[in-house]
């Protein structure tokens, strides 16, 4: 589809005239406009294709900036490994990294081993696409002094072969009973791999030493406990859907939690909500029995938590009970809670905290709001810098699926070629070297820049490694043997 977009010699009309406007406008140099891409995720990689659509007539070149020698992101690092119809993404993603306009560089630290004020020395425009890679804080007693207690976007690194997780070592096997503190996709993404027999999960690209370590699992029970109500769960029906169709695995919902939804309440809602509503009303009334499976998963609504317990290991949960504040619509996304008085003590050996991401300031130069963890802009132009944008999770707050990000990635390519027309952007007149002076750089400085054609032999290894054992994919798991396997 994307070979099929890039090839057509069809511009809508509104943009064939405003790129005519370009090419007679004299604040355009002949030279390309060189752009630069921080982040090789979904968001940089839908921008790039976006950006490539609306720029087929002005000279351009686009290189996408990896800190990782690895491109991808979250595609390769955050989605589920049973999840490999979304990693199928990959393919498009390739034919744009081999565009002959577009240019993968990676193991370049933007605001660590160059600072993202020295981009501009080399391109006249850049994006900011990395994402949002801090998860939220508890701040309770026990969260950072028991073992056992993971934020789920280290647990998730481990099964998926980030190489910062590969030394986590969660112990499965010596407790029957694991809390996850959430209910996003994220949260579920968790209780499945818990959960999923280690025969269907050593098909997938799960790494070796998580598969290992979830071989010996006792965990039967894994308890999603969220502060607020059914109307406010923040994960899909897909998500649900697979919880409910494990085999030998049975979900114990309580029919009490779900009294005040009406039919009423539901015809109101917009198709995916009723949809993801309906689905767990209809798991909630099945008939639950624990004789007839092996392992069981239970969403405890109404919860917030207080203090984690334990002498070295966690082994339980202290939770405070929460209602609606006076006047509260239960049906209200944002419904805001209030506790009640009640506490409740819910033992476990394993804690996965999954209560939403935040992002980083890379450089002191960006423009940031710390509190809501996001680059200020304005419409995705960031605030008093010419020539800078974000897209994505850095931009807008770490919500919403790859499906949000792809829709985001054209209004964002839009607002930048609308500043390249109007005449908005001062330094076009200005020869850049674009990624040739970056890699020089990078290299007076002793760092080793990833092409795609060095990454594709990394990629070769791992599928060869997996293919031995009956897997899509066997990740390295160590910088320095990836660093080494590129060169080769």
């Amino acid at each position: 589809m994307f070979t099929n977009v890039i090839r057509r010699c069809f511009v809508p009309c509104l943009i064939r005239r405003s790129l005519s406007i370009v090419s007679n406008n004299s604040t355009v140099s002949s030279s390309p406009i060189r752009i630069c891409v921080i982040g090789s995720g979904p968001a940089g990689f839908y921008l790039t294709q976006n950006l490539l659509k609306l720029s087929q007539t002005i000279p351009t070149t686009i290189d996408i900036i990896e800190k990782a020698p690895v491109p991808f992101g979250l595609v390769r690092y955050g989605v589920a490994p049973d999840h490999p119809e979304v990693k199928n993404v990959i393919n498009t993603f390739t034919k744009i990294a081999e565009h002959e306009c577009v240019r993968f560089i990676g193991n370049i630290h933007i605001g660590k081993t160059i600072g993202l004020k020295e981009l501009q020395e080399f391109y006249h425009i850049i994006v900011l696409a990395y994402g949002s890679s801090v998860e939220r804080n508890l701040h309770i007693p026990g969260e950072t002094t028991l073992e056992n207690v993971f934020s789920a976007k280290d647990f998730v690194g481990w099964y998926n072969g980030v190489p910062d997780n590969a030394q986590l070592r969660p112990q499965l096997n010596h407790t029957d009973q694991a809390i996850i503190i959430g209910m996003g996709n994220v949260a579920l993404d968790c209780a499945r791999m818990l959960l999923s027999s280690i025969d269907d999960l050593a098909k997938t690209d799960i790494t070796d030493i998580a598969l290992d370590t979830l071989r010996q699992s006792r965990i039967r029970h894994v308890i999603l406990v969220a502060r607020r109500g059914p109307m406010q769960v923040s994960f899909t029906i897909k998500e649900l859907r697979e919880l409910t169709k494990l085999n030998g695995v049975q979900s114990m919902l309580n029919k009490e939690d779900f009294n005040q939804i009406d039919q009423t309440m539901i015809d109101k809602l917009e198709r995916p909500r009723k949809r993801l509503t309906e689905l767990m009303l209809k798991t909630a009334r099945t008939k639950q029995s624990q004789n007839n499976a092996e392992r069981f998963w239970y969403l405890k609504f109404w919860r917030r938590p207080k203090q984690l317990n334990g002498k070295t290991l966690v082994e339980s949960v202290d939770f405070e009970h929460t209602e609606s504040v006076a006047n509260g619509d239960f049906s209200d996304p944002n419904l805001s809670v209030q506790p009640n008085g009640t506490i409740e003590t819910i033992p476990c050996g394993l804690v996965i905290k999954s209560i939403g991401y935040y992002g980083v300031q890379i450089d002191p130069w960006l423009p940031f709001d710390t509190e809501r963890g996001i680059i200020r802009n304005r419409q995705y132009r960031i605030d008093d810098r010419p020539g800078f944008y974000c897209t994505g999770w850095i931009g807008r707050g770490a919500r919403g699926v790859i499906a949000e990000t792809t829709t985001e990635s054209h209004t964002v390519a839009k607002r930048i070629m609308e500043d390249v027309e109007q005449g908005h952007l001062t330094n076009l007149h200005d020869v850049k070297s674009g990624g040739d002076g970056l890699i020089a750089l990078a290299k007076s400085r002793q760092i080793r820049c990833i092409s795609y054609e060095d990454w594709k032999k990394l990629d070769a290894h791992e599928t060869n490694l997996g293919h031995t054992k009956g897997k899509p994919r066997e990740k390295i798991l160590n910088i320095q043997k990836m660093l080494e396997l590129t060169a080769s």
